[in-house]
């Protein structure tokens, strides 16, 4: 390369990186770093999951927080320890299933949940909410059932109750135990919790009645809310919610939020619990796709569509045979039978070997040995051959059936 060539590649480099210099800080000194809000539709995500936000609120604070989706708690409870927020129980739980979730308290594990229904003397009821003794009811409905609920040890409720924002939420203002000030929490409205055993050692609610019941027993503990949907994502920024919401998981090791009970839809299971399975049918059904739609050659147009008789069907089998082997599986089961029928009619031929099988029946029939050797015993593999051993067979045929007739 030439001075003057390396001198202008030089001077072009230089010049392109002065030009991306210059650029850089005009866009700099013309632009700036703005940061915009904007509000975008729901995530399919949260539509999905009501307890999203309560999830990622969780994490925040540094809890191992999990949403899930079952519809039998007591197949897919967590490690006792964990807390487990079931916003709707499995409905007409059995004994069997009661006594699980019973034992996975005792062992240190927190629940939270609440009653879907109010209580209905003629229907079936929550079961579990029935093994604590607990009945939600309408204000009304509880005044004759439960006295007093705001005397209480640890956490206390001071009767401070005004309107929401809305009419159909009740603010309630809860003193809770290591917490300096009350918080405030918005339940819905005209739901009362009724401890018909008074086992519980909590209650805590407004002077409608109580909203909030705890038992502890074992290791763990329950902890039963009149509305859980104040952990929603359209309502966990309410008041004081999300707060009461920590203050509730605290000492679990991982939070678990069920927020259905409804069972996946069969393809999403599927691909979740057996995905090779899956893979491998779909490519089955693409193969068979493949040859059932796919063809790799001309098809045959059939120039008479009418249908054959069976006679037709019988001839055109024969021609199909004697194109595959000439007759020769036929013509080797007949002398194979014929033989065995001459070694029947006359028991000296078994000792003998085939030449003197062949020599004695020669002498019998009257035809060469070395033509009836050929005939029972010989490979044929000419056509002329196949002829006349065929002819040599029909002799042999003949000569056992007139000795058979003496």
């Amino acid at each position: 390369m030439s001075n003057a060539n390396r001198f202008f590649l030089w001077l072009l480099g230089g010049l392109l990186l002065l030009s991306v210099v210059w650029y850089t800080q005009w866009f700099f000194n013309n632009h700036e770093r703005v940061t915009e809000e904007q509000r975008v539709d729901i995530s399919p995500e949260a539509m999905r999951n009501r307890f999203l936000a309560a999830e990622r609120f969780l994490q925040q604070l540094g809890y191992q927080a999990e949403s899930f989706r079952a519809r039998d708690l007591t197949t897919v409870l967590p490690p006792p320890g964990d807390v487990l927020l079931a916003r709707r129980m499995p409905p007409q739980m059995n004994d069997q299933q009661i006594e699980v979730l019973d034992n996975w308290i005792e062992a240190g594990g927190i629940l939270i949940l609440t009653s879907e229904h109010f209580y209905q003397e003629d229907e079936d009821n929550d079961p579990f909410l029935a093994f604590l003794g607990v009945r939600m009811l309408p204000p009304e409905s509880s005044d004759d059932q439960q006295a007093d609920t705001s005397d209480q040890n640890e956490d206390s409720v001071k009767s401070d109750t005004s309107e929401a924002d809305s009419s159909s939420y009740l603010t309630v203002s809860l003193s809770l135990a290591s917490e300096p000030e009350p918080v405030t929490v918005s339940f819905l409205r005209d739901r009362i919790l009724v401890d018909g055993d008074q086992w519980a050692s909590l209650r805590a609610g407004s002077e409608q009645g109580a909203n909030y019941l705890r038992f502890e027993y074992g290791q763990g503990r329950v902890m039963v809310l009149s509305d859980l949907d104040l952990f929603t994502n359209d309502r966990i920024n309410k008041d004081d919610n999300a707060f009461l919401l920590s203050h509730l998981v605290a000492g679990g090791r991982k939070v678990w939020l069920q927020y259905s009970i409804d069972a996946l839809p069969l393809p999403q299971l599927l691909w979740q619990k057996i995905p090779f399975i899956v893979c491998a049918l779909v490519v089955l059904l693409l193969l068979m796709g493949w040859r059932l739609f796919l063809f790799t050659g001309p098809r045959l147009k059939l120039q008479n569509l009418q249908r054959r008789n069976l006679l037709e069907h019988i001839d055109a089998t024969a021609h199909y045979a004697w194109r595959i082997d000439k007759g020769y599986t036929l013509f080797e089961n007949n002398r194979r039978a014929l033989e065995l029928a001459w070694r029947k009619r006359h028991p000296a031929l078994n000792p003998m070997d085939e030449s003197q099988r062949a020599e004695w029946i020669g002498e019998k029939t009257g035809m060469a040995a070395t033509a009836v050797e050929r005939s029972l015993y010989h490979e044929i593999t000419k056509d002329q051959d196949f002829i006349k051993a065929t002819l040599v067979l029909q002799q042999l045929a003949s000569g056992l059936k007139q000795r058979e007739l003496r």
